[in-house]
Formats: C-alpha cells, structure tokens, sequence
C-alpha cells in the first residue's frame, strides 16, 4: 500500500517527515481503507468517519472565503 501511494498521504501530497503514514480503517467493518499523514488522520476521527460533515464544512469554506 505504500508503494501503490508512493509514500504520500491517501488524502493529501504530504510525505510525513516525522512521523509514519497511519493505517486508516474503518471502525464498523475493520477493512483498512488507505494510509494517512497524521493531521488527515485526525481530521477523519474529529469528523466521526462521516462524508456529510466533510461536505457541510467545506461548503462552509467556500462560501466563507467568496465573502472575504
């Protein structure tokens, strides 16, 4: 899985300096979905594994930044 991502975060460019890619998983199934830099990884938790949230807040962010 690393090869197939060429060492780069499943979700963002990022090739983690510090710290390993984090084994992303599914925590209903336990089926392992790709590996994540830390700060995407935490995102994905904060977010509670849920698509509908990561769309609300990034609706938030694009009306927020056409009104700047």
């Amino acid at each position: 899985m690393l090869l197939k991502q060429d060492g780069h975060c499943a979700v963002c460019p990022s090739i983690p300096k510090k710290r390993r890619l984090a084994v992303d998983h599914n925590h209903k199934t336990g089926k392992i979905r790709g590996l994540l830099c830390y700060r995407c990884n935490y995102s994905i938790g904060y977010l509670r594994d849920s698509s509908i949230l990561a769309r609300r807040i990034a609706d938030y962010l694009d009306a927020a930044t056409k009104a700047e």
